[in-house]
């Protein structure tokens, strides 16, 4: 428990050094989500390598067993996804980044197909199957934090996305703990339970709230969004943000424990100790930040 507390401390303090440092300039967000990316790359590499052993002591091989080619494709991806869409900024003029995103990830599929024929007897289908996974989980995902950078309301956006997803996953846990009750998902998480999944709603639901009203009395932000001509309408619009991205951190935390119960491994990594990986750590905000990007975009910005 002393490790997870520290361990946790310290990432929440790279995550505001991250903030103040998007104050100077938005790229340096973009070290920080860069980061995430190569890192979340090994980590799903790592894990579809694993080999499960068997009661006889010999070993089963990975379900999406990958070539080497293949895994170099998936880390050329996540290497240069980050890099072109600021490269595409800087050429081009901001809001304009996506289109390298775009165009990399066409090259990167077109790239697997193409291996499937030269490299055809060491890459499998399965392999170009696990290879596609492991760039889009978490690198293009990921590309969602950087459009929410570039929003005229990035900063609140991104205090939606980092603030909601472990205000759910800390309350889904605490009130788990509490009340206890039937199981949610006992089949791919045991350990989460249906009052826990609501009170990380509940708070989380609470917790966007709050951080509009805060935002709004800390900035000049006026909300110009949907229904922004009735004064109910930013509180009705943030609580329903709060409690479909609680709801998606939750299902993002059970998308990443059925990946990892395909491949068999406990954690992703080791890098954060008493958390696991990275991924492990970010699973949920990956998601919350895919909904509060498109809903920021459609809804918000108007």
């Amino acid at each position: 428990m002393k490790k997870r507390l520290i361990t946790g401390i310290l990432y929440i303090g790279v995550i505001v050094g991250f903030f103040f440092l998007r104050n100077i300039h938005p790229w340096f967000f973009g070290i920080l989500v860069y980061a995430f990316s190569l890192i979340g790359t090994y980590e799903m590499v790592h894990a579809f390598s694993y080999r499960k052993v068997k009661e006889d002591g010999t070993e089963e091989p990975p379900a999406f067993e990958m070539a080497l080619s293949q895994k170099i494709a998936v880390f050329a991806f996540a290497a240069l996804f980050t890099p072109v869409y600021y490269l595409v900024e800087w050429l081009a003029g901001e809001g304009v980044g996506y289109r390298g995103m775009l165009i990399l990830a066409f090259v990167f599929a077109l790239a697997l197909l193409c291996l499937l024929v030269f490299d055809h007897k060491r890459c499998s289908l399965q392999g170009a199957g696990g290879a596609m996974l492991c760039a889009f989980y978490p690198t293009v995902l990921l590309a969602t934090m950087l459009l929410a950078n570039d929003l005229a309301a990035g900063t609140l956006a991104l205090l939606i996305i980092f603030v909601i997803s472990p205000v759910a996953d800390t309350f889904a846990f605490v009130v788990g703990s509490i009340f206890k009750g039937k199981k949610l998902c006992p089949n791919i998480s045991p350990n989460k339970t249906v009052s826990g999944a609501v009170g990380g709603i509940v708070f989380g639901t609470g917790a966007s709230v709050l951080l509009y009203w805060l935002y709004t009395l800390c900035s000049d932000y006026v909300y110009t969004g949907l229904g922004s001509g009735y004064a109910w309408a930013p509180w009705v619009i943030f609580a329903a943000i709060g409690l479909i991205a609680s709801v998606m951190t939750e299902f993002g935390d059970l998308a990443e424990s059925i990946i990892k119960r395909k491949v068999g491994v406990k954690d992703m990594g080791k890098l954060l100790p008493g958390h696991g990986g990275i991924l492990d750590r970010i699973d949920g905000t990956l998601f919350a930040s895919t909904f509060v990007y498109i809903v920021f975009e459609i809804f918000v910005l108007l």
